[in-house]
């Protein structure tokens, strides 16, 4: 790349993966390239940073999925507030009544700053440090996403932005080229939330994602093996 591979060294924990030592010999063994063509890079290094430097390191696809679904709630936010940006209606919902003030997101979002720095201080603590990256994104979701949003709460999610792209930056993380979000993309984000509802058993807000889909002469179908697709009103 012609740039220095490293400015810092640390010596990590071992890697195994499903318990086993990787190794060809027992045919378990997953080099860089192949997980680079199923899944972006920034997986791969979350799944590194989610576990203490000095302890070993499981490799399983389904831990490798789990990061390629925390990533996407990042990105989800980030999206979501261009297009708030640009005054932009959208067809999420979340619980009105849980919201907080202005003034306390910022609040909050301050400390996700000082849990950061603590996490880090504390022996690369990158497991916790990368939480905080995850808390906040979860925390501007439910505000950006929320129906009733209004723009006395975009300085305290840019704020938010900027400081996912500090803390990102940190560990090698770039969210700063993600692509204009189009019609069709949309619907995918939105069904994306309806998935994140469902699994925290948030029936009546799936449900309302669903009915806002269908007023916009999108319908959905809930497949057999879990997965989401849609379709325009014919």
């Amino acid at each position: 790349t012609g740039k220095p591979f490293a400015k810092y060294w640390i010596h990590h924990g071992l890697l195994t993966i499903n318990g086993q030592k990787m190794a060809k010999s027992l045919g378990n063994f997953v080099t860089i390239k192949e997980l680079v063509k199923k899944y972006p890079p920034g997986v791969l290094k979350l799944f590194f940073l989610q576990t203490h430097y000095s302890q070993p390191v499981d490799f399983t696809w389904e831990r490798l999925e789990e990061k390629r679904r925390a990533l996407e709630r990042i990105i989800n936010f980030l999206k979501i507030l261009k297009r708030r940006e640009k005054g932009e209606g959208l067809i999420v919902y979340t619980d009105l009544k849980k919201n907080i003030s202005a003034s306390e997101l910022s609040k909050e979002i301050e400390e996700c700053r000082e849990n950061f720095t603590k996490a880090m201080d504390d022996d690369f603590n990158t497991p916790n440090a990368v939480a905080v990256l995850f808390e906040i994104a979860h925390l501007c979701n439910k505000i950006s996403g929320d129906i009733s949003f209004a723009k006395e709460y975009l300085p305290a999610l840019e704020s938010a932005k900027q400081m996912i792209f500090e803390f990102a930056g940190i560990f090698g993380l770039s969210f700063k080229n993600i692509e204009e979000e189009k019609s069709d993309t949309w619907v995918t984000v939105a069904i994306s939330m309806r998935e994140g509802f469902k699994k925290e058993k948030k029936y009546k807000e799936a449900d309302e994602i669903r009915k806002q889909l269908e007023e916009k002469e999108i319908i959905l179908e809930d497949n057999k093996d879990g997965s989401t697709t849609w379709r325009r009103k014919l």
